[in-house]
Formats: structure tokens, C-alpha cells, sequence
């Protein structure tokens, strides 16, 4: 009979911080007009409805620009570029979206409540 281990949620919440994966912002304090972005679970950066909408779309499509190349399995089509909205973000997108991704976590405080 095995024996189940539990992992504390403080331990849990502290590797995570450890990571870098805490959320930035949350749905409860995102200003009017913005919401979590969910480019991955972690990811809460507050932005408009129309770039989750975005994100959404850039993550279901992924599979479609993904080669084996230089950079692994997920190294990106020509023309396309990793997005980075956080560590470890292998979503392909144009090098134009990916510098707006990267306005959007620059400015990220000035979207939370």
C-alpha cells in the first residue's frame, strides 16, 4: 500500500515564486477594461480583451508554426519568433507581437488596481 505525500500550498506558492511563475495581477485586480491575459495558467498580466482574444488564438495555432530545427521541435516557421510573455513562452508570433507582449509586461503595474 503506498502512502500518499501532500505538499503544503505555502511550499507549493514558494517554488513558484522561486520560478518566477507568480501571477503579476489577477482577475480581481486588473482596472476597468483590462483583463488576465492566460498566455499560460500562471500568466495573469492584465491586458485588453481584444489581446487575450489574441493570445487565445496565437496558442491554439501553435502546433502550425512549430519546426524541428536549430532551437528543438519548437523552433518557429520562418518569419515567426518566439512570443516570451514569460519564461519559457515557445508560442510562435510575428517579431511585432512579440515586441507589444513585451510593452504589455513593461506596463503591466500600470494595469492593476
Amino acid at each position: 500500500m503506498s502512502r500518499r505525500q501532500c505538499i503544503s500550498p505555502a511550499i507549493v506558492i514558494a517554488l513558484l515564486a522561486s520560478l518566477g511563475l507568480t501571477p503579476s495581477a489577477s482577475a480581481a485586480n486588473c482596472k476597468a477594461g483590462f483583463v488576465p491575459r492566460a498566455a499560460a495558467g500562471a500568466d495573469t498580466v492584465c491586458v485588453t480583451p481584444a489581446s487575450k482574444a489574441r493570445v487565445a488564438a496565437e496558442n491554439a495555432r501553435a502546433p502550425l508554426l512549430w519546426l524541428s530545427g536549430p532551437f528543438g521541435l519548437k523552433t518557429c516557421a520562418l518569419g515567426f519568433v518566439w512570443r516570451e510573455a514569460f519564461i519559457g513562452d515557445l508560442i510562435c508570433v510575428t517579431p511585432l507581437i512579440r515586441t507589444a507582449v513585451r510593452l504589455e509586461n513593461d506596463t503591466a503595474a500600470d494595469r492593476q488596481q
